[in-house]
């Protein structure tokens, strides 16, 4: 909850730098001065005050309708600015004071005679992945005949692009299961990976498409994906994807924009 916090709070002061900006060049092609509106015994009267010392200002005529207007717009947009500046102030002060000073961090305080003697309420992320990576599961078994490939973390993998993920998955710290048995829609599968998001709390399954220009393999991974869209798994939302043909290998750098984009942040 708290990394969508502060992204929806950076997203916000984006957003309102990107706006202020966008004001401030509007605000060039507006006329100089305020406007000032009189109401005398229920006509609305308008004057343009072209300084602070021009208590009064000149008188515009309802020919001149289009200068109230624009004097009108340009008061408007000086005070969406100032709130504007207002907002971007305490968003700040609070992405500066609150980064490392969330509830989350008071169990890290404590000292281990403390922490022994109480169960935080929300778990440290090295404890929640650890639990995680120790949970039990059913992976697809290898067959005597099966060829297979090691990973830097000591498994077997069946082919060289599932060992390449793997070992980026390692590389990059990012929990994972290899072929963990899950039943989706009623039916067992088996993803190449099913991976972990730490810091989020939020499992993937990842499966690595690797022979896309065989028709049978192309025919079950098209069942394979339906199966998964029905059952409420998106590519991009829950579900990571990658490729390959016999003649346009793995793109590596493709898997670590992945591991960056869905299970670093």
């Amino acid at each position: 909850m708290k990394i969508e916090i502060f992204e929806a709070v950076n997203q916000r002061l984006e957003y309102l730098k990107n706006l202020a900006g966008i004001i401030k060049n509007m605000q060039q092609f507006n006329p100089e001065g305020k406007l000032r509106i009189s109401n005398k015994k229920g006509k609305i009267i308008m004057y343009q005050r072209k300084n602070a010392n021009d208590k009064i200002g000149c008188y515009i005529p309802h020919s001149e309708r289009g200068l109230a207007c624009q004097l009108a717009k340009k008061g408007y947009l000086d005070r969406v600015l100032t709130a504007i500046g207002s907002e971007i102030e305490q968003l700040e002060s609070y992405v500066d004071n609150c980064a490392d000073n969330t509830y989350e961090y008071v169990y890290g305080t404590l000292s281990t005679p403390r922490q022994e003697l109480v169960t935080p309420l929300v778990e440290a992320d090295e404890v929640f992945a650890a639990r995680w990576k120790s949970q039990q599961f059913i992976q697809k078994l290898f067959s005597d005949d099966t060829i297979s490939y090691k990973s830097k973390r000591g498994e077997k993998f069946r082919s060289k692009s599932e060992l390449l993920i793997a070992d980026e998955l390692y590389s990059a710290g990012i929990p994972y299961h290899y072929e963990c048995k899950t039943v989706i829609g009623g039916i067992p599968v088996y993803p190449d990976f099913t991976v972990l998001n730490v810091a989020r709390r939020k499992v993937y399954i990842w499966e690595h498409l690797g022979k896309l220009d065989d028709p049978d393999y192309a025919n079950n991974t098209t069942i394979k994906m339906n199966n998964y869209l029905a059952n409420g798994y998106y590519p991009g939302v829950n579900l990571l994807l990658t490729g390959e043909t016999s003649r346009t290998p793995i793109k590596m750098e493709l898997v670590r924009d992945i591991i960056a984009k869905f299970l670093l942040n």
